[in-house]
């Protein structure tokens, strides 16, 4: 089961009815487009390899990987993919651009509701103070970081305070949607691809 099931939802839902071109295919270097023809462009990616590279370019997600001195990195995500999903934490490590973490709502909530847990006994009212000015405020989202921080700074209830942490306190960032889609595409790509490959040789 997926760690990020939302990822892998969103990305199967992309990507209904995607078929595979191979546009190039010599020595190690491929260019492998994925679209769906009733679409075109939208949610497109091509999956481009040379010896210890690999990119994927597409609507949304654009990441370098590399890799020495393994030469075929399809190799690489076959051998390290695990059990029915991807390595997100292993093939971060081998990015050599693109934007791997963003901000993540959902962890600053969890935060917050464990930062206030076990002061509602000290502060009457607390949980719904904090529920109403920052977790379901009609003022301040929490989409991002910096309107996340102003609620925090804007919250008022007694004499409790909450301080927003320091970066290397506590990490509000988790993988970006664009990094998992796009783990998700590499991965199911190659699935692809090995497929495709494996007909062609009972063919001939």
């Amino acid at each position: 089961m997926s760690d990020y099931p939302e990822a892998a939802a969103r990305f199967a839902r992309e990507t209904d009815g995607h078929e595979m071109t191979v546009l190039h295919e010599a020595d190690g270097y491929r260019h492998l487009r994925f679209e769906n023809p009733q679409y075109g462009a939208i949610y497109r990616f091509d999956l481009i390899t040379w010896p210890h590279g690999l990119l994927i370019r597409g609507d949304g997600p654009n990441f370098v990987f590399s890799l020495y001195p393994t030469v075929d990195l399809f190799e690489m995500f076959r051998r390290t993919a695990q059990v029915g999903d991807i390595n997100a934490g292993y093939w971060a490590e081998k990015v050599l651009a693109g934007k791997i973490h963003s901000w993540s709502e959902d962890l600053f909530r969890s935060w917050v509701i464990d930062e206030t847990d076990n002061y509602e006994d000290h502060y009457p009212g607390l949980a719904k103070a904090i529920d109403e000015q920052i977790l379901n405020s009609d003022e301040h989202s929490l989409e991002y970081r910096g309107s996340a921080e102003y609620a925090v700074a804007s919250f008022t209830h007694l004499d409790y305070r909450l301080r927003f942490p320091d970066r290397w306190e506590e990490s509000f960032e988790d993988y970006s949607w664009e990094f998992l889609w796009a783990c998700h595409a590499i991965r199911w790509g190659i699935a692809q691809y090995d497929a495709a490959m494996a007909t062609q040789a009972v063919a001939s």
